[in-house]
């Protein structure tokens, strides 16, 4: 049986075009796949610990150094990283802030990679543990990065391709709305249900 996680980063509410195209998605989903099972978190709502000097002792520092709040700050963590696990499928609405990701998200990211759970080192450098899932990224800007005017500033994708590479997850696909005008928005989401539809045949 599938299993799909849904990630939301954006304040916005119901004016957000990452959470319409998002829900679109994962509606479209369970369609295709009655049997399945749906997680959800809103990093808005309920956002992830910064990294802390306790998570870092928790994850790295002997057992003698530890302590109910280093257990604590791993534990949480580790309550995320099972949710990414236990899913086929992760449908991350991510807008760009700033030409990268929302403050929370980020957050989420350094929660979920931890060493020894999401990735680890061998003999021929970083090896990530989380292979054999599909991840897709719905995101909205107010420039269109496909322009090469402003395809220099693009630190979102490249980004999010390499912090889920580092940790195993290399099928990745990018479902976007560029750009702030009206007209742009709406073509946009045309074209987003096209690439739904695409994505969800592929699977």
């Amino acid at each position: 049986m599938s299993h799909l996680l849904h990630i939301d980063s954006s304040p916005r509410g119901t004016d957000s075009l990452t959470r319409q195209i998002g829900a679109r998605y994962v509606a479209a989903w369970r369609r295709q796949n009655p049997g399945g099972t749906v997680a959800y978190r809103d990093v808005t709502e309920d956002v992830p610990d910064f990294v802390s000097a306790d998570w870092v002792t928790g994850v790295f520092a002997p057992a003698e150094h530890h302590t109910p709040r280093t257990k604590a700050a791993v534990d949480a963590s580790a309550a995320l990283i099972t949710e990414v696990e236990d899913a086929d499928v992760l449908v991350l609405g991510v807008p760009m802030y700033n030409f990268s990701v929302p403050a929370t998200f980020k957050a989420w990211i350094d929660q979920i990679c931890m060493a020894g759970r999401t990735f680890a080192y061998d003999e021929n450098g970083p090896r990530g543990l989380l292979a054999g899932k599909k991840a897709v990224i719905v995101r909205a800007s107010g420039s269109d990065f496909t322009n090469p005017a402003f395809a220099a500033m693009d630190f979102h994708a490249p980004y999010l391709r390499g912090v889920l590479g580092f940790i195993g997850i290399t099928d990745v696909e990018f479902i976007s709305v560029n750009g702030p005008a009206p007209e742009q928005v709406e073509s946009g989401l045309i074209e987003a249900d096209r690439a739904i539809a695409a994505s969800l045949k592929a699977l």
